[in-house]
């Protein structure tokens, strides 16, 4: 791929100009060198095509945070502009007429909140366009320019004390007139990271584009998002579920008039209906499919804003749209766009590939055309025409910067090096790709990273690592961890097995009614080939993981004896606990009604593919860590491992960690991340010698 070629030209470049990083010997990556890198989301084209602004973001130890300024480069190539040093900018929108950038600035001070500014390009100058007490964010432009849809979220009062002062004889601090006791009455009433998130409605604002004429187009006790305006700009199209339900993945889109008025709602035949946007015409495109099927790929949808005209562009369990490939650098891009050119002549967007995700063109029959065929392609977005597209892409050596593609040639050039200097210091390894056949006959990727400093006929200990999801992917991208690992001497293996995306809806269903058994199959033979290297000291065998890869490892130790040590993250040790108890507690999560029964009814399968029912097998050395404030996998799961561990006289510790939730290990606090780090070495080091 021509992207690719021009990094590592770049990079090889870059580091010859500088005399320090060519003649400085390259290092192995250490656990601090995640303050060293700027990690790169968000490329957003200017819609006549000629600069892109981008987020730039580092790790602040001092402050323990993340600091995000905006950067401006021209698509012709150049040294990137900040346009501010704030540390709290993200989200930028350019306006129709590419002369201004809307973005969210974050809080100053404690008890402040996120408002909309503009840049104006020509000037650089910067305004704040919103003064809102409950803060504001999620910019939309109307195609004309003149108006800003954005989003404010309210928080429902806290009730008055429920205690009779004057009968109690004493009166009350200010503080002690609010009750701060919840009395819930719904489901997914707490978000992980996010804390109760029951009292909280995010509604859609309408604004003119200098700020002025603020005002709620929504509101009420339902939720309504990602508001996107009608060709016309006399509408505006949203996702809103206006009823609680028990089950995970419902959802409706609504229209209603941009000047405000009654709310439509688009007719479905689906319980999950996710709007996209509207095309060019008049027809919004949306995602459209079930609740019951955990590895189901919805179909793209096209209709009528009333839901009429329906026509299915992809059908259901077709195509995996988006990113999902897992790292420690930020979480996965997620879905591109989708970018819709004049005429509707094709869609831009991005689509899950084995071990990788695509850059891709749809036309509206829903044939696919790769744009991209390596690394990890993430948020994206297209010029006005049709011609340019900017995006950011990593693969295994290089973290995410910003590419520029020309999408009537395909071809496609880098437009940022923000880590090349950096990069020039450090020796990495480079994964090495193999696969295996399973027991079903499905053939399972893998790929192998060699130790750094590795001698001919040396033999290193190897270590497993599982991811999580189970519905995402290990793949082409920088994955800091792992490249630690290689360079404190140990080999790594990683690899998707059944339950994995970017394999087909076949490989992903698989993994559906035996979560345990169909994963343990595809890592065992994956380790069986890996030790047949040379560089592979059988007899030092190590296996991790966190989320479902911490439930996985733990089913592993459970289920055999090969491996010297393991640590085990963010576990899930008991499904029906967790099914009960989590975030995502549902009717379907997990396996849920289409293939385990409900966790109390007798019979059900949650036991028989719980890890703990095999507790007393585990003799592996764990170390199994946990952060104190997960409500994805609640840290019940950990304990009730790590104390049946220890009632059985298991060799085990347990590392909690304070203030953090389950994205500890991608977006956590900076000092904990690297101190998680630096644990799991000396864990891995008390056993497998290094």
């Amino acid at each position: 791929m021509i992207a690719r070629a021009v990094s590592f030209a770049a990079a090889v470049a870059f580091a010859a100009a500088v005399p320090g990083a060519a003649l400085a010997a390259p290092r192995p990556v250490i656990p601090e060198d995640l303050f060293k890198f700027t990690y790169i989301t968000g490329p957003q084209i200017s819609p006549d095509g000629s600069r892109v602004v981008f987020i730039a973001t580092r790790l602040n130890g001092p402050k323990e945070t993340y600091d995000s300024n905006l950067y401006l480069v021209p698509v012709s190539g150049g040294e990137p502009k900040r346009l501010a040093n704030t540390g709290r900018d993200g989200s930028p929108v350019w306006s129709p007429d590419s002369r201004t950038i809307v973005f969210t600035r974050g809080p100053a001070k404690k008890g402040m909140r996120a408002q909309l500014y503009a840049y104006d390009v020509a000037s650089g100058r910067v305004r704040q366009l919103t003064h809102l007490k409950a803060g504001a964010s999620g910019a939309v432009f109307s195609h004309d320019g003149k108006r800003i849809a954005f989003r404010v979220v309210s928080i429902d009062p806290a009730p008055a004390a429920r205690i009779d002062f004057a009968a109690a004889g004493f009166k009350p601090k200010n503080d002690q007139t609010k009750s701060d006791v919840r009395v819930i009455a719904q489901m997914h009433f707490e978000g992980n990271g996010a804390g109760y998130t029951y009292d909280r409605h995010p509604h859609i604002w309408v604004m003119n584009a200098d700020g002025s004429g603020a005002r709620a187009l929504t509101s009420g006790v339902w939720s309504e998002g990602n508001p996107r305006w009608s060709p016309d700009d006399k509408a505006i199209a949203f996702d809103s579920l206006r009823y609680h339900s028990p089950s995970l993945g419902p959802n409706d889109i609504y229209t209603i008039p941009a000047a405000g008025g009654a709310m439509r709602k688009l007719s479905s035949s689906q319980p999950s209906n996710g709007l996209l946007d509207y095309d060019r015409g008049r027809e919004l495109w949306f995602f459209s499919g079930g609740v019951r099927d955990p590895a189901e790929f919805p179909a793209l949808v096209r209709s009528r804003p009333d839901g009429s005209q329906r026509k299915t562009v992809v059908p259901l369990n077709t195509i995996a749209f988006g990113d999902s490939v897992l790292a420690d650098m930020g979480e996965p891009g997620g879905l591109c766009g989708p970018y819709f050119a004049p005429h509707e002549t094709f869609v831009l967007t991005n689509v899950q590939e084995p071990g990788y995700s695509a850059l891709v063109k749809l036309d509206t029959h829903g044939n696919v055309q790769k744009l991209t065929s390596a690394g990890e392609a993430a948020d994206c977005s297209m010029d006005e025409s049709g011609h340019y597209a900017a995006y950011t892409l990593s693969d295994f050596t290089h973290p995410r910067e910003v590419y520029l593609i020309d999408l009537t040639t395909g071809a496609s050039r880098r437009l940022t090096g923000m880590n090349d200097a950096f990069l020039a210091q450090l020796e990495l390894s480079t994964p090495q790709p193999f696969s295996i056949v399973d027991d079903a006959g499905f053939t399972v990727h893998a790929w192998f990273m060699p130790a750094i400093g590795l001698k001919p006929g040396e033999r290193r200990p190897t270590i497993l690592n599982i991811h999580g999801g189970p519905e995402t992917q290990f793949g082409e991208t920088f994955f800091h961890e792992l490249q630690v690992w290689a360079g404190l001497g140990y080999n790594v293996v990683f690899s998707d097995p059944r339950g994995s995306v970017g394999f087909g809806y076949p490989f992903e269903e698989a993994l559906a009614k035996h979560w345990g058994a169909a994963m343990f199959d595809d890592v065992q033979r994956v380790m069986d080939a890996a030790i047949k290297r040379p560089e592979v000291d059988p007899s030092r065998l190590g296996v991790a993981g966190g989320s479902y890869g911490g439930y996985a490892t733990l089913w592993v130790v459970g289920h055999t004896h090969r491996y010297k040590a393991a640590i085990a993250e963010r576990v899930v040790s008991n499904l029906a606990t967790e099914q009960l108890a989590a975030d995502l507690a549902s009717d379907n999560a997990l396996g849920g009604r289409y293939s385990w029964g409900l966790p109390w009814q007798p019979g059900n399968l949650y036991l028989q593919q719980s890890p703990i029912s095999y507790v007393a097998n585990a003799v592996t050395p764990l170390l199994i860590l946990h952060s104190e404030e997960d409500t994805r996998t609640p840290i019940d799961q950990t304990l009730q491992w790590f104390n049946a561990a220890k009632i059985l006289g298991r060799p085990i510790e347990y590392v909690a960690v304070p203030g953090e939730n389950h994205d500890l290990s991608r977006i956590g606090s900076p000092i904990h991340r690297v101190e998680r780090l630096h644990i799991l070495a000396q864990w891995f080091a008390r056993y497998l010698h290094p």
